[in-house]
């Protein structure tokens, strides 16, 4: 998958990674928490089945789990590394 994603949902998933990695920054972890299950939320219903998927949902898992183990700093990583693949993604070859 590569520019197969919508530029909606790209967006969307591009502003929950960034304003995660804000709330975090912020101490506002309840803010970072809920912001994660959003973009899981959107992640599972307007993605297929594939790696991009995959990878974005284990990135979020990652990031409540560094969260309930008082790391923020992984947590952040975590999200810059989301938000990395969602540039990825974007930056990628068109399939036509």
């Amino acid at each position: 998958m590569s520019r197969d994603l919508p530029s909606d949902v790209h967006t969307v998933l591009t502003q929950l990674a960034e304003a995660g990695e804000t709330a975090i920054s912020d101490v506002e972890f309840d803010t970072a928490r809920q912001t994660v299950a959003t973009a899981e939320t959107v992640s599972r219903n307007k993605l297929p089945e594939c790696e991009l998927r995959s990878q974005l949902l284990h990135g979020y898992e990652q990031v409540r789990t560094a969260l309930d183990n008082d790391d923020p700093d992984a947590a952040a990583e975590y999200l810059r590394a989301v938000h990395r693949r969602l540039v990825a993604v974007n930056d990628g070859p068109r399939s036509d």
